[in-house]
């Protein structure tokens, strides 16, 4: 009580109170290089998803095309949609679910679907399958297309989705409206789905309020053998974007003035140009980076149980490549996460990941 009327005083008398804290890296979250060491299953410019089909063939989608990855990572090519894939499914029967960042194209399908509930879709960047068989759609903006991700989270954009599509009937459902920037779907054994808000940096439970607040900015979710899941994390959070995005006019002018690709904001990588926003604390003497420095790129993923509850996480630090990580998929004993920041799909070991955790990650 005393909290909320301090608040409300302070917003009376013009006082600004301090939300720039970000959660820290730590327990769960603890820092470590397994993403950075893992091995490179293969490299390629553009890739966006990856998915399985029912025989346990791997697929990934690489700007236009859908290709095969076998277990040495050679590609092969498998379709051509014409235009950039944005997500990427296979559902039960083994049709391949496609999304074309303003539409659905599903194997063996003459129409793709291009709306739902009278709005068209416009920026897909996920799909995923229910325990029904249903496909989980998110539809992270009415405003913004994928690749103008940056000018969703510096408007403050809430107008992305979570939609339900049966694909034996082709009924349409509205789950969840007014998320900011949805960007991963799973179910649970309890029939819940949990949605990621990118720009709200959580998971919500649709129907059943949030779980907790996360250091940074979560992505697709996949599903694991035990009942649990592995989040993506594509970028991690900073104080500075916090500060940027608490400064209407100084965000206003940034996104008149300065190219996207300059402005402070979340990033797949980092590192490869001068004009990037440069941070006090990003650099030590004789020009060593800190590997605790504020990272204007990050790679992250974090295993959750059947409960929902973080148990482990990967990363790939400040000064990294493998940077940007925005589909991880479990396969046995074998972890395979994607690099959109290096163009990257890596192979790690759960045992190891597993060991690696267990003694708390690397010391900082």
């Amino acid at each position: 009580m005393l909290d909320v009327f301090g608040q409300k005083l302070g917003e009376l008398i013009g006082l600004r109170r301090s939300t720039l804290a970000v959660p820290i890296l730590d327990g769960v979250f603890k820092p470590n290089s397994l993403l950075e060491e893992a091995e490179v299953l293969t490299e390629r410019e553009g890739m966006e998803d990856m998915a399985r089909t029912p025989e346990g063939q791997l697929l990934l989608a690489c700007g236009s095309e859908v290709l095969a990855c076998d277990v040495k990572g050679e590609l092969s090519p498998v379709a051509d949609h014409g235009r950039p894939i944005t997500a990427l499914a296979v559902l039960p029967d083994g049709r391949r679910a496609v999304a074309l960042g303003d539409r659905i194209e599903i194997e063996g399908t003459a129409e793709p679907l291009r709306e739902a509930a009278g709005r068209p879709f416009r920026a897909i960047t996920a799909l995923s399958l229910s325990r029904d068989g249903k496909l989980l759609i998110c539809d992270a903006s009415a405003e913004r297309d994928t690749t103008h991700w940056q000018h969703d989270l510096m408007e403050k954009g809430a107008s992305g989705r979570l939609v339900s599509l049966d694909p034996a009937s082709g009924a349409v459902e509205v789950l969840q409206t007014g998320l900011q920037w949805a960007y991963g779907a799973w179910q649970g054994e309890d029939g819940g789905i949990l949605v990621s808000e990118s720009w709200r940096h959580r998971l919500l439970r649709t129907g059943k309020g949030t779980m907790g607040e996360m250091p940074g900015y979560p992505a697709r979710i996949t599903p694991t053998a035990d009942g649990g899941f592995w989040l993506a994390v594509f970028a991690a959070r900073m104080q500075i974007v916090e500060f940027v995005l608490s400064e209407t006019e100084f965000r206003r002018e940034m996104i008149a003035t300065i190219e996207p690709e300059h402005w402070i904001s979340p990033a797949y990588s980092s590192g490869k140009d001068f004009l990037e926003p440069l941070q006090g604390g990003g650099v030590k003497q004789m020009g060593i980076l800190k590997p605790w420095a504020p990272p204007r790129s990050y790679g992250m993923a974090v295993r959750f149980d059947a409960h929902a509850v973080p148990v482990m996480s990967v990363h790939s630090r400040v000064g990294g490549e493998n940077h940007g990580i925005v589909t991880v998929l479990e396969r046995g004993e074998e972890v395979l996460a994607l690099s959109k920041g290096a163009g990257r799909m890596l192979r790690l070991d759960a045992g190891a990941i597993r060991r690696a955790n267990a003694i708390g990650g690397e010391d900082v």
